[in-house]
């Protein structure tokens, strides 16, 4: 292929993170590289270390670009009500988001998750979620729906009970046994379980 002519951009760094996202699906994470990014491109490796600096980089954008999507559809419950009908909202939208996205982020997650730190941003998208779900038993304890607790001890016991939700190789595996119904259901399921956890006493 012969190379083109490059300049740092937002389209030049869409297209190296469509290239990155695409090899992903197709070689998986160990045999994607800078190189055959660049290759894939017909750019010099230059063009890619300057965008993204290295690989790690490069995933982490790539992760970035899923959890932004994930967290845009989050911030469109905020003014749902009450708190217990919000969390309902926000578990359902990050279950079809994961599902609209395939198989590549549990890929992703499941093979970093063997060797190497998650992305920054997918450890920056997990504080922020702990922060939302923090703030929304906050509410729910203000209305009377929930009882007394610790914030962010409750936060974070909520996001254990909704693992098989929240973490993409969770939902992949799920996939593979369940139809999305299915799913749908057993998301409803947990968060009457958790609802119920958090519900103020009679």
């Amino acid at each position: 292929m012969a190379r083109r002519s490059w300049h740092k951009s937002a389209d030049t760094r869409a297209e190296i993170l469509d290239e990155a996202e695409r090899q992903l699906q197709a070689v998986g994470y160990a045999h994607m590289t800078i190189g055959s990014i660049a290759k894939g491109l017909g750019m010099s490796p230059a063009n890619v270390f300057k965008n993204f600096g290295n690989k790690a980089g490069l995933i982490d954008a790539v992760a970035l670009r899923w959890v932004m999507e994930i967290d845009a559809a989050i911030e469109t419950t905020t003014g749902i009500t009450p708190p217990s009908s919000r969390l309902r909202a926000m578990a359902h939208l990050i279950l079809k988001t994961h599902l609209a996205r395939g198989e590549m982020p549990a890929r992703l997650a499941i093979m970093i998750g063997l060797d190497y730190m998650p992305p920054p941003s997918a450890l920056a998208f997990f504080h922020r979620l702990l922060q939302r779900l923090e703030m929304l038993i906050d509410d729910g304890i203000a209305e009377g729906e929930f009882a007394p607790c610790d914030g962010p001890i409750t936060a974070a016991a909520v996001c254990d009970c909704l693992i098989t939700i929240l973490d993409p190789a969770a939902v992949l595996r799920g996939r593979s046994l369940f139809t999305v119904e299915e799913m749908t259901k057993k998301c409803d399921h947990l968060i009457d379980f958790v609802i119920r956890g958090l519900g103020a006493p009679a």
